[in-house]
This record gives C-alpha cells, structure tokens and sequence, in this order.
C-alpha cells in the first residue's frame, strides 16, 4: 500500500480542480502487481522469474466523448500529467461525436476489500517456491517408465489496487492468487496420452499446501498410465454427463 499512500483526498481534490468545467466525469484506477513465474520441462528449468508493475489508468468524458489513458506510472506528476492529456482527449471526441448524452450520477463507493492469506507469499523464499516445482517434476517423471515428458508451472501474483472518480467513490482492493499447473505425457506400445491438471485460488501459499495440491503431480501421472490402457469409446449417439469443471463444451460439440 506504500506505493498508493500519495493518492489521497488531497491529491482527488486536485484532480476535481484540474476537471473543473473542463470535463462532466473521470476516474483513476491504480494498481500494483508483482509475481513469481516457475516453469520447469523434465526435471529442468526454463523460465525463473519475478516481475513488479506499476499501472494507472485514466477515463474522462464529457457530452459523450470519451478519453482513454494508460500510463506505466504511479507518480502524482505524471498521472497529473496524463490526466490534463486525458481531457484534451474527452474534448476532442466530443467535438467529433454526433451522438451527444450525458451520464447519470451515482452515489459514491467507499469499500475497502482484502482477502487476508494464511501464508502470505512475501513470506515465502523463492527456494521454497522453485523446491516446491522440483518436488512435483521428480513425482511425476518418476511414478512409472512409461512417462515421457513432464511439466510443471506455477505461478502467483499480489495485487494492491485504488478506484476514485468525481462522485467521491474511493475503493481499495488487495489480494493474492496462486495456482500450480501439471502437465504429463507417457508413451507406450506406439499410444501417445497425456493429462492435464491444476489448482490455484485467491489466497497465500497456503493453498499449495493443500492435500489437492500436494497430490497433483502424482494424481496426473497416475491418469495418463491409466490413458494408455484405456479402449476406445464405441461409436454413435449417446446422452452423456459433463463434468462440472469443464467450461470448454463448445469445443467438444464442434468435435
């Protein structure tokens, strides 16, 4: 939150000055993102990276122009800056628009949502996080011989962010995310599978610890052996049950 202490009901005051007769409505949305990205093929490693972004974003509209900025910065300066180039922006369209209207006014928002995490991932080394990734390639190449390739990807953000506009709402958001992704293939007798599986959720490392988590690697090895000996399906017109956690139907009704 250090990052955002400087937006405050000073710094919204000199945005509604700026505005001033100038445009009907803005809003502001800053955030800070940073993260860890582990990938490991085979045991090896091909990506170990961490990264950190800083972002605002700027509307301003007026009798039906709109004007769009986004800026890689979180300094007063610059998003005054950017908020003066917005405006011009709003003016502009609006003198090119031939669809004039003007927007309804809402009550302000002040929320503060957070979701608290069991472990928090600044908690957490990045020797833990990559330990973790290599405990689950060992898994799955060595559960049998049959396995081939195997591939681990983990993956985890935090995010800190603000919502202001002219009718005073002030919104604050932060949270975390975590997600493993386990991929197997094994061959046998010229019969190519594979098997797909992964968690994540809004939370902490916590959720790596979860008996789900801790069984993945293992849980999809042990599906793509039993792929190999699987038969094929007998063809024609059946009525079948979806698994719940597929979203992907379409696909498979094209198919």
């Amino acid at each position: 939150m250090e990052e955002l202490k400087h937006i405050d009901e000073g710094f919204i005051q000199e945005l509604n000055k700026i505005a001033n007769n100038r445009i009907e409505y803005w809003d502001l949305r800053c955030g800070l993102l940073t993260g860890t990205i582990l990938d490991f093929t085979d045991q090896k490693s091909k990506e170990i990276s961490s990264y950190s972004v800083n972002e605002s974003a700027i509307r301003t509209f007026l009798n039906g122009g709109w004007g769009f900025l986004v800026l890689k910065d979180l300094k007063r300066k610059t998003i005054k800056k950017g908020f003066n180039n917005a405006i011009k922006l709003a003016r502009l369209t609006e003198s090119m628009t031939k669809n004039k209207f003007k927007m309804k006014e809402r009550d302000p928002l002040i929320k503060d949502f957070k979701i608290s995490s069991k472990k928090k991932l600044e908690d957490i080394s990045i020797e833990e996080k990559i330990k973790l990734v290599k405990n689950h390639e060992k898994t799955a190449s060595e559960y049998s011989s049959d396995i081939k390739n195997t591939r681990t990807l983990y993956t985890d953000g935090q995010s800190n962010s603000l919502f202001l506009n002219t009718y005073g709402s002030l919104v604050h958001q932060e949270y975390s995310t975590l997600r493993i992704f386990n991929l197997v293939f094994a061959q046998k007798n010229g019969i190519l599978q594979r098997a797909v599986n992964s968690v994540g959720g809004l939370g902490g490392f916590e959720i790596a610890n979860t008996d789900k988590a801790r069984n993945l690697s293992s849980k999809t090895a042990e599906e793509v052996i039993h792929l190999l000996d699987a038969k094929s399906p007998t063809g024609g017109k059946f009525t079948v049950i979806m698994d719940p956690k597929l979203t992907g139907n379409s696909h498979a009704i094209r198919a």
